[in-house]
């Protein structure tokens, strides 16, 4: 049926063949929405894989991420968690110190509390619970401490903070530690975060109680309040935390107070509620501050191909590509720039957002552009490195430092210290014992003048002193272990990046430079100590010597008293005496004449007298006469 002009409805027939079919009309009906027709389909078929995935998905912010990964920052177990917040809150007071240019004084309390933590555990066969006690910890500095207004998000969301922009030496890099342990605080304790902290021009302290809105990634004031606080300016953040004690933390307070000798660290323990508490106080082995380090801008071999379009992108300040390198990257003059520009074809005066970014990466690489300046960094010095050994080992027999000149991997500046204590009871007290009366090496790994107590082997630090083969400078070793010595190696590497191998800054990444410049380091520190190895055995020869001698001296001096007259025990201290000054100058070898003690003996006429006319001649040569000796 169709319309007619009239409007009237009209049957159409097709003839086909022979016959005519003649088409019913049909009726039109309202056609719904194509969503409404999904739906009603959707609520009739199950959805597809992908659309049940898709209904899942939202974004995550940095506090969701980490509340789930607290294991990538050292939050996986308490042990690791316990030593990993007193680190955290330490590194942001040594900054804070360092910052204002002052000493740092740093006051550690760590108590147990009665409440406890509990994890459930398949250790035992039918699976158990394990408890942890909840620990208080308060860590108190003297640093510049936080204006007011910044206090909740400084403390309170996480990656806030001005160290993750910042291009230069500080021992926190991306502004994680901090939050991640409130984080791991109100998650077994239940408990906030409390942070008192005054600057210089404040009258009063600000004490802020907060917790960190993880859902959200904003912080969660409690209370704020004006207190008064003992230091003129500072921070105290107070955190209860579930925890195991072990050696580890004493470990770490002691190799914390090496890489910081210019810093007084008091630690206050109470490992257990009823115990009692324990005092370790490090003064600080040297009154001077290490060298501010310097800011600088990031070298452009430095970046990621991504991340610097990226800065192209954002850029708002430069009108063409010879600014744009100019300001944002170091090295590069006004002269170096265009030369780059010019390698990789691109016009100077065109807008930054037009630089091809792989083309301009290739022509650095080709173009001669200098090294970033490697008077940035802060070292620990080579005579700090010995004060702080001689202060934790004072009975080592040996102990030296050296350093390389800095240098760079990838664009980014680094310098590598390392030190040695050879010898002593306080030493060996520190290595493993193999068996009895031989020691194993022990490693002291520093990032940025912080210990690196976990996953040493994953290190390059660690596996780097393993490589050097110490059989040439005199130490016992086993293929691919530490020298069996009772010696203590130190090996420190400061950067303005240091390229650690997870966020919570157990273990540094592999570089061929920082590789190279380990290795000469501890080959010149192993020349050192194949030096003092090779004195000692000569010395112990010398007093093997000594040994042999005084078993016949007794003998020696009573013939010379027969023959002298003089006093049997005057000979023998005299030439004791002779033994002890070869003993402690070896290598001043004379004859025997300038050697022997020069006795006060009467003449002996009678017996020069009957000796044969032969002797006589042979008296001339008073090396070989027994008068020669003892005048």
């Amino acid at each position: 049926m169709v319309k007619g002009e009239d409007g009237a409805d009209k049957i159409r027939a097709d003839k086909i063949g022979s016959e005519k079919i003649i088409r019913k009309p049909v009726l039109r009906r309202n056609i719904r929405p194509r969503k409404e027709r999904n739906k009603e389909r959707s609520a009739l078929e199950p959805p597809t894989v992908a659309e049940a995935e898709a209904k899942k998905m939202r974004a995550v912010n940095p506090a969701q991420y980490y509340r789930q990964n607290l294991g990538q920052l050292g939050f996986g177990d308490p042990e690791h968690a316990l030593v990993q917040t007193i680190k955290e809150l330490v590194d942001n007071s040594l900054d804070a110190a360092e910052a204002m240019g002052v000493l740092p004084e740093i006051t550690v309390v760590l108590a147990a509390t009665e409440k406890e933590y509990e994890v459930i555990t398949n250790r035992i066969k039918d699976g158990g619970i394990r408890r942890f006690p909840i620990f208080k910890i308060s860590v108190e500095d003297n640093g510049c401490g936080v204006v007011r207004s910044k206090v909740a998000k400084a403390f309170g969301k996480v990656l806030y903070g001005s160290k993750f922009f910042s291009f230069k030496q500080s021992r926190g890099q991306q502004g994680l530690g901090v939050h991640a342990a409130i984080i791991y605080a109100q998650l077994t304790s239940l408990e906030p975060a409390t942070i008192t902290t005054k600057t210089e021009t404040d009258e009063k302290a600000y004490r802020v109680v907060l917790k960190i809105d993880t859902e959200q990634n904003k912080p969660i004031v409690i209370s704020a309040e004006e207190v008064p606080f003992d230091r003129i300016h500072g921070t105290k953040v107070e955190l209860m935390v579930a925890g195991e004690f072990t050696k580890k933390v004493e470990s770490f307070i002691k190799e914390l107070s090496l890489a910081n000798p210019h810093a007084e660290l008091k630690f206050i323990l109470k490992p257990t509620v009823n115990g009692e508490e324990k005092v370790i106080h490090y003064p600080r082995a040297t009154k001077t501050l290490p060298p501010q380090p310097k800011e600088i801008k990031p070298h452009i071999l430095s970046m990621e191909p991504g991340a610097l379009l990226e800065m192209i992108s954002n850029d708002k300040c430069c009108r063409d590509a010879k600014q744009f390198l100019v300001r944002h990257f170091v090295r590069i003059s006004d002269l170096k720039a265009l030369q780059l520009l010019s390698a990789a074809k691109i016009p100077p005066n065109v807008p930054p957002r037009e630089i091809n970014v792989e083309t301009l990466f290739k022509a650095a690489k080709e173009v001669d552009i200098m090294r970033p300046p490697l008077d940035v960094l802060s070292p620990i010095g080579e005579e700090a490195l010995r004060q702080s050994l001689r202060r934790l080992y004072p009975d080592a027999e040996f102990i030296e430092a050296t350093s390389r000149e800095p240098w760079s991997y990838r664009g980014i500046p680094f310098q590598v210290e390392v030190a040695v204590a050879y010898g002593g009871a306080s030493v060996a007290s520190d290595c493993e014992i193999v068996r009895p009366g031989v020691f194993k090496a022990k490693v002291i790994r520093l990032g940025n003048k912080c210990p690196l107590i976990y996953d040493s082997k994953d290190c390059l630090l660690y596996k780097t002193v393993k490589e050097i083969n110490w059989r040439n400078y005199k130490l016992p070793q086993e293929e691919g272990t530490l020298p069996l010595a009772p010696m203590v190696l130190v090996v420190s590497l400061i950067s303005t990046k240091v390229p650690y191998t997870v966020p919570g800054k157990f273990a540094v990444a592999y570089h061929d430079e920082i590789h190279e410049q380990l290795r000469l380091a501890l080959q010149a520190l192993g020349r050192m100590i194949h030096s003092y190895v090779t004195h000692r055995q000569r010395q112990e020869h010398e007093r093997h010597r000594q040994s042999i001698f005084q078993i016949y001296a007794r003998e020696i001096a009573r013939d010379l008293s027969l023959l002298t007259g003089t006093s049997q025990e005057e000979i023998f201290n005299k030439l004791m005496e002779t033994v002890k000054t070869k003993l402690k100058h070896p290598e001043k070898r004379g004859p025997l004449k300038e050697e022997a003690p020069k006795l006060k003996a009467p003449p002996a006429p009678s017996i020069v007298s009957k000796l044969p006319p032969q002797e006589k001649k042979a008296r001339e040569k008073p090396q070989h006469t027994l008068d020669a000796f003892i005048r």
